[in-house]
């Protein structure tokens, strides 16, 4: 199967997917974004140094305990069919690979290589910073990805942080919300997990900004380490199976997680 066709497949699924959501919904007013909650502490590619590993989408400050809106999700029965699919797909396919990279990739290596793929993520995050007219972050977008790319080695190390210049995210979800566009209903997509209609659109446009996008085409690149790809599995494979593992149901727990991270996003771009 050739690339071209890889893509036009892969994408006419998602836009089938995005299409029947919005069919689904279109009588539905739009959700608020949950929670109004604060803002979490930025993923850095420094994080996972630590013993103790953060992922920023199980941050404590969320408040899982709080009283919450009510999630939008009207397309739940399928939604849950496809987090099924997907545990059976990371069980059978990417666990016992991320068991074979971690058996012989040691944690210094495994971490490189995330840094690596977080510096090629800064074209996307630069593109979005400026849309955001957030210049301050994207000078720093631009001043990382100049440092890690030339004294950092293509960002296996990650030099910046050196000079005070951290690490943040910016995608055209986050994007979209700052000019006021409503996360619409959840979706569980498969491979790619939790989203949203709004970050369902803004991930379409986040891949055609990537960089490996041109060299690996779309499938490729999914699986190597771009946005939710294999290298991000691996730093964030910890914090969901202990959400699975004491979740009594984990659909839920997920979805609270991924709207409460996505909320907190926005909000924090639209101060």
């Amino acid at each position: 199967m050739t690339k071209p066709f890889q893509l036009r497949f892969a994408l006419l699924g998602l836009g089938f997917a995005l299409l029947v959501a919005v069919s689904a919904c279109a009588k539905a007013p739009s959700a608020p974004e949950a929670g109004g909650v604060p803002a979490g502490e930025e993923f850095s590619s420094d994080t996972l140094d630590d013993d103790s590993e953060y992922d920023d989408l199980f941050d404590d400050e969320f408040g899982f305990g709080e009283e919450d809106a009510a999630p939008y999700d009207p397309l739940e029965r399928p939604n849950r069919s496809l987090l099924k699919f997907n545990r059976g797909l990371n069980r059978h396919v990417f666990d016992p690979m991320l068991r074979g990279y971690r058996f012989l990739v040691p944690k210094p290596g495994r971490q490189a290589v995330h840094r690596v793929f977080l510096n090629l993520e800064a074209p996307t995050t630069l593109v979005n910073d400026l849309l955001q007219l957030r210049l301050t972050d994207a000078a720093t977008t631009l001043g990382r990805f100049v440092l890690n790319s030339t004294i950092g080695y293509a960002g296996i190390f990650d030099v910046a942080i050196e000079a005070g210049w951290e690490h943040h995210e910016s995608d055209f979800g986050q994007t979209l919300g700052r000019y006021g566009v409503g996360p619409g209903p959840y979706l569980m997509l498969p491979l790619l997990g939790p989203s949203t209609i709004r970050d369902g659109v803004g991930s379409l446009v986040d891949m055609f900004l990537h960089p490996l996008f041109y060299v690996f085409g779309l499938t490729p690149n999914i699986l190597i380490g771009a946005g939710s790809g294999f290298s991000s599995l691996d730093a964030h494979d910890s914090a969901l199976k202990a959400l699975e593992e004491s979740s009594v149901d984990f659909y839920a727990a997920l979805r609270s997680a991924f709207l409460q991270n996505r909320a907190a996003k926005v909000l924090r771009y639209q101060e």
